[in-house]
């Protein structure tokens, strides 16, 4: 079996960064009407960095990002990581959750935003 030995000039590397935002849920909860979109968002909610630095504004917007970003996102609630599709609009300000039925995020409930961005236009050699 033959080894495959690529150049230096050749090799390419991802780069990437993880943004974690913290929040919890208002003593009334958050009720989420049946398809509606209801922003969650740092101008509508209190969020945290992973510092613990109160924020005004997500580090990145999702929903524009440049050539060859790509961004991955995870919303959690009270543990549970929620389904795919929750979230119908994500910018730097705004969080928008759509629920197929009327349902309320729980007073004090934790709630945990992580933003993935994969930067594949970097290449170290």
């Amino acid at each position: 079996m033959a080894n495959l030995i690529l150049p230096r000039s050749l090799s390419v590397a991802v780069d990437y960064q993880i943004y974690n935002y913290f929040m919890t849920a208002p003593l009334l909860g958050i009720v989420l009407p049946a398809a509606t979109a209801t922003d969650i968002g740092p101008t509508q909610e209190t969020w945290e960095d992973d510092t613990g630095t109160t924020i005004t504004e997500f580090a990145v917007d999702i929903s524009n990002p440049p050539a060859g970003t790509t961004y991955a996102y995870q919303l959690i609630i009270e543990g549970q990581v929620q389904q795919e599709g929750l979230i119908t609009d994500a910018t730097n300000t705004v969080l928008e959750l759509t629920s197929a039925s009327a349902g309320t995020i729980p007073g004090l409930a934790r709630v945990v935003f992580s933003i993935y961005q994969v930067d594949t236009t970097t290449s170290y050699s």
